[in-house]
């Protein structure tokens, strides 16, 4: 009986200290790190400008993925010709993301779809990225990837304006 009134007189005097001290705090850091979303954006559609068809062979005509402003197709093949040099360049796109980032051109195509068979071998060009390192997104988190493109023409190409559509997709790791 002696033990169990100095173990409750203890608990007692230990439970009335713990009453009577004073509040304690801490601190920590808090952090919050925004990033821009990742986006695509066309900013500069493929141009190959004026071309005279062949009248024999066939001519592959090539627009190169390189940021200048202005161009002129390479052509190989047959006896095509460019009458008017510097009308042609590569599209852009505009690549956002973060600083370092790395991303992946999972998907690069070039269509006509109302060439018929007029336009053949039609293909777009590996991008080439403005900063140079296809792949990671500079200290900006921007960059301009430049796709070019190339199809083939012969003497039976019908004469017209041909409309089609450059995409590019790209997977941000």
């Amino acid at each position: 009986m002696k033990l169990r009134l100095a173990l409750l007189a203890a608990t007692s005097t230990a439970l009335a200290g713990a009453a009577n001290a004073a509040p304690v705090s801490a601190n920590t850091t808090a952090q919050a790190n925004i990033v821009s979303p990742n986006q695509v954006t066309a900013t500069r559609s493929l141009e190959f400008g004026t071309i005279a068809r062949p009248t024999s062979g066939t001519t592959t005509v090539t627009v190169a993925s390189a940021a200048a402003g202005t161009a002129t197709p390479s052509l190989s093949g047959g006896n095509g010709f460019i009458p008017t040099s510097g009308l042609a360049h590569a599209a852009t796109f505009r690549i956002t993301g973060t600083n370092g980032q790395t991303y992946s051109v999972t998907g690069n195509t070039l269509s006509f779809p109302g060439a018929g068979g007029n336009l053949t071998n039609i293909n777009a060009e590996a991008p080439v990225a403005g900063s140079g390192a296809l792949n990671t997104l500079p200290a900006s988190g921007i960059d301009d990837l430049h796709v070019g493109g190339r199809f083939d023409i012969t003497n039976t190409t019908a004469i017209n304006t041909y409309s089609g559509t450059l995409s590019i997709t790209v997977d941000f790791n």
